[in-house]
């Protein structure tokens, strides 16, 4: 009861923060005043990263595989040094409100409305599985069915982003990550203390589990064509990283801010993994996703847990509400602003109200996923299918040449085979292909070809349409 009772009151300092800033101009609310440091900017991006995936889903990959698992961050904290050196500076030079804005100065509208769309709908499977990761915690640790645990999560973390914004937000993270790393440190500590004169406890942890960087299980396909492509590209290319950026108070600060976050994701990667390899010699037998839970549940003294549990819940909370307010703006801004065409302090009004509709919308896809890393698989398949490349291709706009057709089928095709990809299974695009083009497909990409084949169809897609309509143009 005292740990229920610590983790209500965190949830009630939230809401209240989020309450306080609830009067601000819409510069604060999208962006957070553009005023940040590297400090700020850094702590931020660190806690927007290490949400659901990175907490419960690297420790169960961990539980599961081994040291490998670590590469789920890892990758993206390799993403982000691109990102940091060649993109973070130019990204924030351009003082855009959102990623699809910078499609929109590239191609006009009509590409980045059907892109703001494709984010959307994609950040929605990103945002539910911080919402299975909450509630798994919370219904893990008590007495608390997990579909109404899934409601009270999803019920806090949209009405404080509905308050607070960007700038709540940003102002939250630092402390969040403080106490979420102190919580990981005392927890780890305590799992190595209650097991390490134990006998057999080593001999629990399977000899694969402490292969890197490639496993029996998880070899180097995973490691250089499908997590590089599925999970760097949205450390590169990201609403949520954007957005951070875009709160930096200029380009430098925002390309220290990166480069930094990018050096802190590494240890904590294989933290996170090593809990869940020593969570699996103590719990054996037990679901990848529970080895957080569980190892809370049973080594944390009561009061200490209540503070631990709502360190990992502060973690979830900012990486949730940094891609629910950054959702809720790209659909305000870029795909109801061009058809409604309302004052600028009408869209914050209308952002707010995207808030609660895609939190809902967020909350319905996690009541039925129940996976964390599925989900995070659905949201980053179809976002890199249908929005990285033609992104990418702005910052090279005069070397390739794209064209806003050729970014907008790209967007179109790739996003929507993405989509067709993850209903049932892909059976549409299964009927499509015929046994023997699966195959040559298995064949060629891997087997993840239905996540891999959309951004190959972008890519070509964009090059050959942007390559037709300037042969046209020249023949006329």
């Amino acid at each position: 009861m005292i740990d229920l009772t610590i983790i209500c009151v965190y949830f009630l300092i939230m809401l209240f923060v989020g309450w306080k800033s609830r009067h601000q101009s819409a510069e604060s609310y999208w962006v957070a005043d553009r005023k940040y440091s590297t400090g700020r900017i850094t702590m931020s991006l660190v806690a927007t990263i290490f949400g659901a995936s990175s907490t419960m889903g690297i420790i169960g990959l961990g539980y599961s595989r081994g040291l490998t698992g670590a590469w789920w961050a890892l990758i993206g904290g390799l993403a982000l040094i691109p990102c940091g050196f060649f993109l973070a500076s130019r990204i924030r030079a351009l003082n855009v409100y959102t990623l699809p804005d910078i499609l929109k100065n590239a191609y006009g509208e009509r590409v980045s409305v059907p892109a703001g769309i494709m984010i959307s709908v994609a950040w929605c499977g990103v945002i539910a599985a911080q919402l299975i990761a909450g509630g798994r915690l919370i219904s893990g640790l008590f007495p608390i069915d997990m579909d109404a645990a899934l409601v009270f999560v999803a019920v806090v973390f949209t009405i404080y982003t509905f308050w607070g914004g960007q700038l709540s937000v940003i102002r939250t993270d630092s402390w969040q990550l403080s106490i979420f790393i102190g919580g990981l440190f005392v927890s780890l500590g305590l799992l190595i203390h209650s097991q390490v004169s134990a006998n057999g406890f080593w001999q629990n942890i399977p000899q694969t589990h402490w292969q890197f960087p490639v496993s029996e299980k998880f070899g180097w396909y995973q490691v250089l064509v499908f997590y590089p492509l599925i999970v760097g590209l949205p450390y590169l290319v990201g609403p949520d990283i954007y957005s951070r950026i875009l709160c930096a108070k200029e380009g430098q600060t925002a390309k220290k801010a990166v480069l930094r976050a990018s050096m802190f994701i590494i240890p904590l990667a294989f933290l996170l993994a090593f809990f869940g390899v020593l969570a699996r010699a103590k719990f054996p037998g037990i679901p990848p996703e529970s080895a957080l839970p569980q190892t809370l549940n049973m080594l944390i003294p009561v009061g200490l847990k209540g503070l631990i549990v709502a360190g990992f819940l502060g973690a979830i909370m900012s990486s949730a509400d940094t891609c629910l307010i950054s959702a809720s703006t790209i659909l305000t801004l870029n795909v109801i602003r061009p058809i409604s065409g309302a004052k600028k302090e009408q869209h914050h009004n209308i952002t707010r109200g995207m808030v609660l509709i895609l939190g809902a919308v967020a909350w319905y896809i996690a009541s039925q996923q129940k996976g964390i890393i599925s989900s995070l698989l659905l949201g980053y398949s179809v976002f890199v299918g249908g929005v990285v490349c033609p992104t990418l291709a702005t910052f090279f706009q005069k070397g390739l040449k794209i064209t806003p057709n050729g970014a907008l089928w790209a967007v179109i095709i790739g996003g929507g085979t993405a989509i067709l990809g993850k209903i049932q299974g892909g059976a549409v695009l299964k009927t499509i292909f015929t046994a023997k083009g699966q195959a040559f497909l298995d064949l060629i990409l891997g087997p993840h070809y239905m996540s891999i084949l959309p951004i190959i169809l972008s890519v070509l897609i964009m090059l050959g349409v942007s390559r037709m309509g300037k042969n046209r143009n020249t023949s006329f």
